[in-house]
């Protein structure tokens, strides 16, 4: 067997065939033999078909079935001599059966992974720059607290800012065309007055009202709004109000504190509040710095990722997304085309981050992924014992080592090894 490969892409590798006739001679004379044993024919005993007849009948199959099993067998030695790791199907192109006595000759198109060398990374200066907690950072997340367990009650008078409304749509009205389909879309949580997400027209069309009135509001929707059926235009809502609810935040006592964890004072929880932002604060900080460390690499490190893995990867990013549910046809290409750079960055991203591990030799200790499931265990009341073994069988432990190693590697980067 003779072999050509070419590069005409760096994650590209086409490979010429040229299989010797006698090779291909052999392996259909072996198939005929095969098919004498086997195959069954008016007037003859099984096994005792004259070669001349199973030639006639199946000689074409036979050489259809050697052609097939020669490609595979082609390829693969192929690929382990010229050290070529496909990262998807092979394509023959340029198909040559010829006659018996000719040499078969074929071509296969298939992508790699393009060899990439990642330079700089040991000479970043990025470094995680969390922000300082202030008391009144402390303060406004106590009152955010408060306003979680706070109780609401219904009143009799007009409703103002901080009220909590129930409504009902009774009608609803987009650039003039009645939609039925949205009048039965209420809000699924009250319209708090005042409060964030709240279209300023609703919120200055509701105040004022009494439970048991009825207002038209017109919405003007902004041109990046989530229902492209309403984005950029105008709707008109008319909204039937059920209650107006007064907001009734929680007395701070000692009923209080040991509601929420057990504390003694205002001062303890506020302390333990103070805990609680500084490490989400340090995690986002880390965060940022990973993404920034490796947007610098990306930059420095130009490689090309394989079409196909972007494709396969936008898919899986469009069904997580979708969860489910299909996508029109007319739209896929739309879908396709608006995570396809998102794909693309993440693939670079894991790509960078693999190098660098294994160039570094990071990994994950068995002590660390033990202390990941143990977590798990106790965050879900579960043995960490049986857990264990539940992780290991349906193969969680090998994802819980490489998110550590992920881990690891990105903090590296920023000098937090």
């Amino acid at each position: 067997m003779k072999t050509t490969v070419t590069s005409p892409e760096t994650w590209k590798r086409v490979i010429e065939f040229e299989v010797p006739a006698e090779k291909v001679d052999t392996g259909v004379s072996a198939k005929l033999n095969e098919y004498k044993k086997s195959v069954r024919l008016p007037g003859f005993r099984q096994g005792k078909i004259p070669i001349a007849v199973v030639k006639q009948r199946f000689g074409d199959a036979a050489r259809a079935d050697v052609v097939e099993e020669l490609i595979k067998d082609c390829y693969k030695a192929a690929c382990e001599e010229h050290k070529i790791e496909p990262v998807c199907g092979a394509t023959v192109t340029d198909m040559k059966e010829g006659e018996p006595g000719e040499p078969l000759r074929f071509t296969i198109e298939t992508e790699i992974d393009p060899p990439v060398e990642i330079t700089g990374y040991d000479k970043l200066k990025i470094k995680a720059n969390p922000k300082k907690i202030k008391d009144t950072d402390v303060d406004e997340h106590f009152s955010r607290l408060l306003e979680r367990f706070a109780e609401y009650k219904d009143v009799e008078r007009p409703s103002k800012k901080g009220d909590s409304l129930r409504v009902e749509y009774r009608k609803v009205v987009i650039d003039g065309e009645e939609r039925e389909d949205l009048k039965d879309h209420n809000p699924h949580y009250p319209i708090e007055l005042g409060g964030e997400g709240v279209f300023k027209e609703f919120d200055k069309g509701l105040t004022g009202v009494s439970a048991g009135s009825e207002v038209e509001i017109s919405v003007k929707f902004p041109k990046d709004y989530s229902d492209q059926n309403a984005a950029g235009k105008t709707g008109v809502f008319t909204v039937a109000v059920q209650k107006v609810q007064e907001k009734h935040l929680p007395e701070v006592n000692a009923e209080f504190l040991k509601k929420i964890g057990d504390f003694e004072t205002v001062d303890a929880l506020k302390v333990e509040l103070r805990k609680s932002m500084e490490a989400e604060e340090e995690s986002r900080a880390k965060k940022e710095a990973h993404g920034e460390a490796v947007e610098v690499l990306v930059t420095a490190n130009p490689f090309e990722v394989p079409p196909s893995k972007i494709e396969t990867f936008t898919d899986m990013m469009i069904e997580d997304q979708m969860q489910g549910r299909p996508i029109p046809d007319d739209q896929r290409a739309q879908f396709a085309e608006l995570y396809k750079g998102a794909a693309l960055s993440a693939l670079k991203r894991i790509r960078i981050i693999d190098y660098i591990a294994d160039k570094e030799k990071i990994k994950a200790s068995q002590e660390e992924v033990d202390k990941e499931i143990e977590l798990m265990a106790q965050r879900y009341g579960h043995d960490f014992d049986e857990l264990k073994q539940i992780f290991r069988k349906n193969g969680t432990t090998n994802r819980i080592r490489l998110e550590i190693r992920e881990r690891k590697t990105l903090d590296y980067l920023i000098g937090e090894n």
